[in-house]
């Protein structure tokens, strides 16, 4: 009898030891299953859009551009081009040739080299719980007859979105939105060639935490 009873009690230990081994392995499973980032949460995109503006005022065309302001708009050129070579280089195109670094000196009154820039702008409300006050953008364009994308621009605006409220985000370029046009849309809007979509990679929230792609 007492020697049943072992044999009955040891089955019933191995049972619950193959039991716990399982539960554990179960566990591991869900733990490193990946988290789907593919959208920013609590943020919708209401709309988003882009355009060209003119940066010439004619007003101002007697006035001389300072030597500093002159080498901050050569730098700030600069810095885009290698942007858009560091994406042209992710989809294996050459790169765009770097504009040379101007040296601070006075310019003689006339139109800016870059007599236009593009305005980008998206309209966001905020879905979560928490306060938002900065946000990272990129404005994506894509060839819909290939599926590849052509131009990424990328924006860090700064905001004040509460739970439940809207708001219409800003971006600058001197750059225009790709460097190619379909020569056989040449007679629609610019805007109007390619699939346009915002992707948000990073959410900064008002207690400080904050969600990245």
């Amino acid at each position: 009898m007492l020697s049943e009873t072992i044999v009955k009690v040891g089955l019933l230990m191995k049972i619950l030891l193959s039991l716990v081994l399982i539960a554990l392995s179960v566990g591991v499973c869900v733990a490193q299953t990946p988290v789907n980032k593919s959208a920013a949460p609590g943020v919708l995109v209401v709309e988003s859009g882009w355009r060209k503006i003119s940066v010439r005022n004619p007003a101002l065309d007697e006035d001389q551009i300072t030597p500093l302001e002159n080498q901050d708009r050569s730098e700030r050129i600069r810095n885009e081009v290698m942007q858009q070579n560091r994406t042209r280089a992710g989809l294996a195109k050459d790169p765009v040739p770097l504009p040379a670094r101007n040296a601070p000196k006075p310019i003689t009154p006339g139109p800016p080299a870059h007599p236009f820039e593009y305005s980008y702008k998206v309209k966001i409300q905020n879905t979560g719980v928490k306060k938002i006050r900065e946000i990272v953008w990129e404005y994506v364009l894509v060839d819909p007859s290939t599926g590849s994308e052509v131009g990424r621009r990328r924006f860090t605006s700064t905001v004040s979105v509460g739970p439940g409220k809207s708001k219409t985000l800003f971006g600058y370029s001197t750059l225009p939105p790709t460097s190619t046009i379909d020569a056989s849309s040449a007679g629609e809007k610019p805007e109007g060639q390619h699939s346009e979509h915002v992707v948000i990679t990073k959410i900064l929230y008002d207690d400080y935490t904050f969600w990245e792609l």
